[in-house]
């Protein structure tokens, strides 16, 4: 593909010269039609036509790029004006008047592509081609492009680049919760099958059934509330626990992952700040 590009930017001015030839011969025969003359005419049309259509159809392909990357750009900005990127001041919305000035942005999505990923690590990372010179910062969390499925949370920053631990990581944790009950549990990756991770700390008294929803819980800086994680697969009890072991199936594919949002939780410090306060007290 490198190789055709170079030939026809060296030989441009021959093109050139091959196709106002074709358009000249186009203006001769339609002033002089003869039977002869039209049948040339109409071979003649088709060429043109057809290395225009060529020429078009390049033109498209290497604007693709930068049109898909346009929409990730507009679709990150229409996510910021969902409510659920919102943090309100309300303590009632349902008796208070909902107002622009009691709400401010809480979560800023940025789009990004993923340059580098693995799978079948026990210890899984993805590289994003975004970094600081964009104002991504560390502990912030990845999406899937889809906003269903979580990617991992970003653990290093160079200027151009961000590197992220994938929730297929054995040292990965979610705060997650189940749909039908809201129960809390800790969604992790025991390293072995990347479209299982396994839920915990759900006790054995509650009530399971396959095809549950996981989503995240919010209990976190990290993670936005209710983001679809995926569905519970299989679940049993060992003999003497307690607890269920819970087998969770993604809605993403990890492996697939190309295009992403970074998703930054403004107000993540001063609530670390203030939880962090008790402890020097």
């Amino acid at each position: 593909m490198n190789k055709f590009s170079q030939l026809i930017i060296r030989y441009h001015g021959v093109f050139a010269f091959f196709i106002l030839e074709l358009i000249a011969l186009n203006f001769y025969f339609s002033q002089n039609a003869t039977p002869e003359k039209t049948a040339f005419l109409s071979s003649a049309n088709r060429m043109v036509g057809g290395i225009y259509d060529y020429q078009n159809r390049w033109s498209r392909y290497w604007n693709l790029s930068a049109v898909n990357d346009s929409l990730a750009q507009e679709n990150a900005r229409l996510k910021m004006q969902l409510p659920s990127t919102q943090f309100s001041h309300l303590l009632d919305s349902a008796t208070v008047g909902a107002e622009d000035s009691l709400s401010e942005q809480q979560y800023h999505y940025l789009a990004a592509t993923v340059v580098n990923n693995s799978v079948h690590q026990q210890k899984n990372f993805l590289t994003l081609n975004r970094g600081s010179k964009h104002g991504v910062r560390k502990n912030t969390a990845v999406l899937a492009n889809t906003q269903k499925g979580a990617v991992g949370v970003i653990r290093a920053v160079s200027t151009h680049y961000a590197l992220v631990m994938s929730i297929l990581n054995t040292d990965s944790r979610i705060s997650s919760r189940i749909g039908s009950n809201n129960y809390l549990g800790v969604l992790r990756w025991d390293g072995q099958d990347p479209r299982y991770m396994q839920l915990h700390d759900i006790p054995k008294h509650l009530a399971l059934q396959k095809g549950d929803s996981v989503l995240t819980s919010g209990f976190s800086t990290v993670f936005p509330k209710d983001i679809f994680l995926g569905k519970i697969d299989s679940f049993y009890i060992e003999p003497g626990s307690n607890f269920y072991n819970i087998s969770v199936e993604l809605t993403n594919d990890l492996g697939q992952a190309d295009k992403v949002y970074i998703v930054d939780n403004i107000l993540r410090d001063e609530q670390i700040e203030l939880e962090a306060s008790i402890h020097e007290q």
